[in-house]
């Protein structure tokens, strides 16, 4: 639909595509335009608002080629920083954690951003897992968005335990795993060998504290079964974070990991 809008013009913080800013303020010089409006989002395939900071939607639309977006909005919801700097008047956009990846890194089809490779998340998984690439079988490493953030899913094996683990696309980061022994056996003797509950919440918190999480606290903790073997599972929450662990009952080694 074409309509005509009188519009004060914000030079620069334009970029190609969507990534455009109409939150900012600026005056400028002020004239009559024609634009197409109607404007509409998908993300990830569903439906999108956008919406300014008082939670009204914003209306899109199209001037000369370009479509005019929040630049906050959008970026927030692909799992991105914004802040802006009035003396400069600078639109500051950054990666969860604050580290680039390097340019030279090509990216998956489904952005314009840096992203690590398929095989350098693999190399994470790895050395997460302490195996060696030549020990197993790679079933897949894939690019997905979990929550707004980019990341790869890598499962594999190597013996007979099965590994699977959510690897941040941009930092290389370990965001979740999960290690399935499988052929375990319950123990005749029961609890026989198994660490106490206050052990498992010790090993949980300071799983978190080595990885930086400094106020994880453990809010649940429970004594189950997981193929075969007896397991803790906890629950840990640090600020607006919540984070899942499962602990080997018998090992106290930590089989799963899980940031929601």
């Amino acid at each position: 639909m074409k309509r005509q809008f009188q519009h004060g013009f914000l030079a620069g913080l334009l970029t190609a595509g969507l990534l455009m800013v109409l939150g900012v303020t600026a005056l400028a010089v002020s004239r009559t335009i024609t634009v197409d409006d109607g404007i509409r989002i998908t993300f990830n395939g569903a439906a999108f608002t956008p919406r300014d900071a008082n939670g009204r939607a914003v209306e899109l639309f199209t001037y000369n080629g370009t479509t005019y977006a929040p630049l906050r909005a959008l970026c927030e919801a692909a799992g991105l920083k914004v802040s802006y700097d009035s003396a400069t008047r600078t639109a500051q956009v950054s990666s969860p954690g604050g580290t680039p990846a390097p340019s030279t890194t090509p990216a998956p089809a489904t952005g314009n951003y840096a992203y690590i490779t398929a095989e350098q998340a693999k190399g994470f998984a790895l050395a997460h897992a302490g195996v060696k690439a030549s020990d197993v079988t790679f079933i897949k490493a894939e690019f997905d968005w979990d929550g707004g953030i980019a990341e790869y899913e890598v499962e594999f094996y190597a013996g007979s335990t099965e590994y699977d683990y959510d690897i941040d696309a941009v930092t290389g980061e370990v965001r979740s795993f999960d290690h399935d022994v499988e052929g375990w056996q319950p123990a005749a003797s029961g609890n026989s060998g198994t660490i106490t509950s206050e052990r498992a919440r010790e090993l949980a918190v300071k799983y978190a504290s080595d990885r930086g999480i400094k106020t994880a606290a453990v809010v649940k903790c429970k004594l189950d079964w997981d193929d075969g073997r007896q397991i803790y599972e906890l629950e840990l929450r640090g600020g607006n974070t919540e984070y899942e662990c499962k602990i080997d009952a018998s090992s106290g080694a930590v089989l799963a990991w899980e940031i929601d």
